[in-house]
Parts: C-alpha cells; structure tokens; sequence
C-alpha cells in the first residue's frame, strides 16, 4: 500500500507509520515515509515561525494600541453606570491633575468636579442608563486650582452584561471656554462702545440743536439794531454829536455778533464738521478787503498799516468768506495788542513747496515762549488774552479754517515788547494761468438794471419786521409784511412781487416750504434770512430756490447789496 504524495499537512506520517504492518514496510515506502517526515516536519517549522511572527504583531498592536490609548491628545476612561473610574489614559490622569493611574481607579469620577456642576454629571449618569442605546455629552468644570473645564461624551458599553460601563471621552475645552469669554467680553465692549458713540453723537446732535437755536435766538433781537446802525443814507442824517455814539454801538455790536459767531465756530471745528464753500480765491484781493474793513479799527487806535504783497502767485483754492475771517482775526488781534504809533504789516510771498506765505507783523507788546508754543502746539489762549480778545477762540479757529485749506498757522515773538508774527501758509492754486485774468462782473456795464421793487418781507419777529420794512421803503421800496407763512401765501394771492425776502423759522411751517409753495407757481427770487447760518442752512436755502442767505443780525448795506445783485442777475 503507498501513501499519497499529495495528502494535507495535517496528515501525521508517524501515525500512517503505526498503522502499518512490517511486511508493508519496504525500501520505497520507508524512502517516500521519510520524505513526508522531512516535509512535514518544514511545514511544523514554517506553522511554529508564522505563530511566533503572529504573537509578536499581536505584542506590537497591544502596545499601539497602549500608546495610543494612554498618549491621545484627549482622555479616555472607561467608568461603571454609577461613575466609578475602571480605567483612565494617562492624558485622562494629567487633566485630573492625579500623579498616577492607581490614585485614580476606583475613584468615583463625581470627586473630581467642582461642585456646582456635580448634580449635572449625576444627571447625564442617569441619562444613559435610562437611554443605554443613547449617547451624550455634557460639558463640566473640574475642581482644584486649574478649574479645567472639559466635555463629557459619553456611550454605553458592553449593555446587559457583567461587564458593562460607560466608555467616555474627556475633552480639554479650557482654551475653546476662554476664548468664548473673551469673544463675549469683546462683544460686549464693542456693545458698550457702540451705545457710547451713539450717545456722544445724541450728545452732540442736542448740543448742536442747542447752540443753534441759543444762536438763532441771540441773533434775532440784534438784526433791527444791527440793520439800522448799518444803513448808510440813515446814519449820514444822524448830526455829528451823536455819529461817535452811534460808532461806539456798532463796534460793540459787532463784537457781540462775532463772539457768537466764534462760539459757533469753535464748536464746528472742534467735532470736524466745519464744510467750506470753495471757489478760486485771490488772496491779495482779500487782504485788501480785509485791510479796508479794518481802516476804522487802524485810525481808531493809532495803528499805521503797511502792504507788501508781493507774491506773484496769490491764487487758491478756498471759501474766500472763511478766509477774510482768518486774517481779519489776526490782523484785529495785531491792531489790539500794538500801541499808539505801532505798525502792522502785512507781507505775502511765494514759498518754495507751491505755497503762498502770508505774514502779519506787528510792533506790540509780543508773546512769551510759553504763550507762542501753546499757539503752535494747538492750545488755546490764556486769560490774560481772552481779556482782550473775547472768549479767546479766535486763534484756534483761525488755526482750524486754515487746516480745512490743507494749509498752516504759525506763530512767532521774540518776546514781551518785541512784536508778534503770524505766518498763513496755505497752498497756491494748480493751473494759474487760467485765473490770472480779472473776473468780470455778470451785471450790465451801462443801462438801468431791472431793479426790484416790489418786495415781499415774511418775518415773525415784529421788531425785526417794523425795522426792516421801514428801512426798505425809506430806500423807495414798496414793501408787503407777513408774520406767518399763512399770510404770507395770501398777500402771494392777491398782488405783485418782485422779491421774496423770508426768515426761514416761521411759526406755522418753513420759509423753505414757502418758496417752495411760490416757485410752484411762477417764477420767484428770493433773499432768505435766518439766524442760522451754517453751511448747511445756506444749502438748503439754495435748493429752495433762494438765491442768498443772510445770517442774523443782517448788515442793511449788505442786505441792500444782495437785493442789487439778484436784480443783476435776473436782468
């Protein structure tokens, strides 16, 4: 009998050997049974090699796995339904701040969280008992000096047997909790911060709202005076004994109208929303407009003023209004701090960086370095020169005009006794060849302009009103009253006008609506005074339809002015 060549390797040859009878055994079966002892005993090697490879693989994934478990960025333990801790990695230990695993087994977990979150690890305990398919998370605050805030993600495991607990994850949320803190912090300052700013502006809107109104209510009573003081042809019949009278009121009242002035201005600077009306502006005209308003002021205190301008480039782009403020400001403060018999010069040149350099120099009393660096730094002016000078704004608003020209304010004093210098810088114009020639004037060279004559006057302020209309018609104005935008619509009804001249605060509505309600009609022009006049008053005096804005207390020769013109410019 042979043996199968081809048998599997769990044939034992040994046993086939047994079961074998000596006669069976001959020279070729003992050759083939020692062949299959020889393979047999390569594949016990080969069986014997792969197990011990096995159990090594096996070693080597139990101690992956080990690393793993006991280095994972987050803890992992594994607790009884009741929270008693069986097994915890070693990252696990580190967030409990225990020094070994063994302190920790054994261990109800609840002994490691701070106590006002105990009865919430308890509740997510009972949870997953009650729902053991379930799986659930709850975030904690652990105990000791860290205060660790972690998240619990919890599963059942090993349900139904003897075995069973809870496998859970413990996630360090500490940084994640800071920085939901800090970002809630952050929106709340940012909260805060935006409910102040809303505030400032709320305060400062009414405060604005205030000034403005103080403004229109200080003005309004000032305009009958200021009206009739300034009106040429009826100060001419005063007789001589009562003109100095009549030139210390003025001047008194001037100040008055440019202290409030200055206050308005001081406060538009200082909150940034002074607008200017910009156009091309010839300095040198402007000084001299400046120089020729002031010729009283020169005579009055014995002040000589001399001119050099001689720059040969004075043209700019600004608000020519603004700017005969400035040196009308300086050139004041210059006559009133020179003595009898001083100079004041006036100087203007071309600078290097395509600036025109305006200079106004005095000979009196000067400035210690203190006052002069509190000038140049941006301060305001001490009571010593408020004294003189009103509120002591004038200089800073000087400071603030000439930076919205992109310009500079300087100032200069070798000290007391010695003379102060301020220095306008303010730069030149591009493209001045196109304005080097003189305007022209828009009004007819020869011939008779279309004068207005017949006038419409609305104005509630009855002194205001009587004054203005009496003035009006001592000039050969023929002049209708109204006191309310009623009146005045019903006078519109039932005659003839040439001109609208309204107050824009009416008692029943707006000398805006009023030309508006006019215009509708036919063809109006018109003059608006108001006692406010800030650039956006006169911007929405012109959408109106008007074509000037005064501003309480209105000079008569510049209202009489600004009839002439809107005649030339309808002619």
């Amino acid at each position: 009998m042979g043996l199968k060549k081809n048998r599997s390797h769990r044939d034992n040859p040994l046993d086939r050997l047994r079961h074998l009878h000596p006669t069976e055994i001959g020279p070729e079966a003992l050759r083939e049974l020692l062949y299959e002892l020889q393979v047999y005993e390569e594949e016990l090697t080969a069986q014997n090699t792969q197990l011990i490879e096995t159990q090594h693989a096996l070693e080597e994934s139990r101690d992956r796995y080990v690393d793993l478990y006991d280095f994972a960025p987050i803890g992992f333990m594994t607790i009884s339904v009741s929270g008693i801790i069986r097994e915890i990695n070693l990252t696990g230990v580190a967030l409990l701040h225990q020094g070994e695993r063994s302190q920790i087994i054994g261990l109800p977990f609840n002994a490691f969280v701070a106590g006002a979150d105990k009865s919430r690890f308890a509740e997510h305990l009972r949870q997953l008992r009650e729902m053991p398919e379930s799986r659930a998370s709850v975030e904690l605050t652990l105990n000791g000096d860290a205060r660790k805030h972690i998240q619990l993600v919890t599963r059942p495991h090993a349900v139904g047997t003897d075995k069973a607990g809870l496998l859970t994850a413990l996630i360090d949320i500490t940084d994640r909790r800071r920085l939901e803190l800090e970002r809630h912090d952050a929106e709340e300052t940012r909260d805060k911060l935006t409910r102040d700013r809303e505030l400032a502006r709320a305060r400062a809107d009414a405060k604005d709202h205030f000034l403005a109104m103080l403004s229109h209510e200080l003005r309004t009573p000032l305009t009958p005076i200021m009206a009739t003081m300034t009106d040429d042809r009826l100060v001419s019949l005063a007789p001589e004994p009562l003109l100095a009278a009549l030139h210390t009121a003025r001047r008194n009242l001037d100040l008055e109208v440019r202290l409030i002035d200055d206050l308005l201005d001081f406060t538009r600077i200082s909150r940034d929303r002074l607008v200017l009306a910009t156009e091309r502006v010839d300095v040198h005209e402007v000084l001299h407009d400046v120089v020729e308003m002031l010729d009283h002021e020169f005579r009055l205190h014995g002040v000589h003023v001399a001119t050099a301008l001689d720059a040969p480039r004075q043209w700019v782009i600004g608000d020519p209004t603004r700017l005969r403020q400035v040196f009308w400001n300086l050139m004041g403060n210059a006559i009133k701090f020179s003595s009898w018999g001083g100079t004041v010069t006036v100087s203007s040149s071309d600078a290097a960086d395509a600036t025109l350099q305006v200079t106004i120099r005095d000979t009196g009393e000067g400035m210690d370095e203190q006052v002069v660096n509190s000038i140049n730094e941006g301060g305001t002016v001490e009571a010593p020169v408020m004294s003189a000078t009103g509120l002591g704004l004038g200089l800073a608003i000087c400071r603030g005009v000439i930076k919205a020209h992109k310009g500079a304010l300087h100032a200069h004093s070798s000290g007391r006794g010695h003379g102060s210098t301020f220095v306008v810088q303010i730069p030149l114009a591009a493209h001045l060849e196109q304005w080097a020639q003189p305007r022209t004037s828009s009004a007819p060279a020869n011939g008779e302009q279309s004068r207005p004559r017949r006038i419409l006057l609305v104005e509630d302020h009855p002194d205001s009103a009587d004054t203005l209309s009496q003035l009006l018609a001592f000039h050969d104005y023929e002049v209708s009253v109204a006191r309310t935008m009623q009146e005045a619509i019903d006078v519109a009804d039932h005659g003839l006008f040439d001109l609208l001249i309204s107050d824009i605060r009416l008692p029943d509505g707006s000398g805006l609506d009023l030309m508006r309600r006019l215009r509708s009609n036919r063809p109006i022009r018109g003059i608006a005074i108001s006692g406010f006049g800030t650039e956006q008053d006169q911007r929405r005096s012109r959408e109106a339809g008007y074509e000037t804005h005064l501003t309480k207390p209105v000079d008569f020769n510049v209202l009489l002015g600004a009839i002439e013109r809107v005649a030339a410019s309808g002619a």
